[in-house]
């Protein structure tokens, strides 16, 4: 099934049409608005614009039923998602991921 305009919204990153879904935990993912067989997010409208996605990577996932269909993770596929920071910082900054990564180790 195919979401129909109505049901699109634009990305705020790169401008790209995505479609809002909600998860069976009641949290709200893009999905690109295209059927995809690479996808891992089974979706289907449950009811006028409003989509249910559930994930198919758990292992205790079920292949998706005939009225579901496979629908790719905008995050996965956005041009306009932001750039890494940069590798030199100036000197009076302190990158702080390699210490927050250590401690998670303890």
């Amino acid at each position: 099934m195919i979401p129909t305009k109505r049901e699109l919204r634009a990305c705020a990153e790169c401008g790209r049409p995505i479609l809002w879904t909600v998860t069976r935990a009641g949290a709200r993912m893009a999905v690109d608005p295209r059927p995809d067989e690479r996808g891992n997010q089974a979706c289907y409208r449950i009811a006028p614009r409003t989509w249910q996605s559930r994930s198919l990577d758990g292992t205790d996932a079920l292949p998706p039923a005939p009225h579901e269909h496979r629908f790719v993770p905008h995050v996965a596929t956005c041009k306009g998602r932001k750039a890494a920071p940069p590798a030199t910082l100036p000197e009076n900054v302190i990158r702080l991921d390699p210490r927050r990564r250590s401690a998670r180790r303890r």
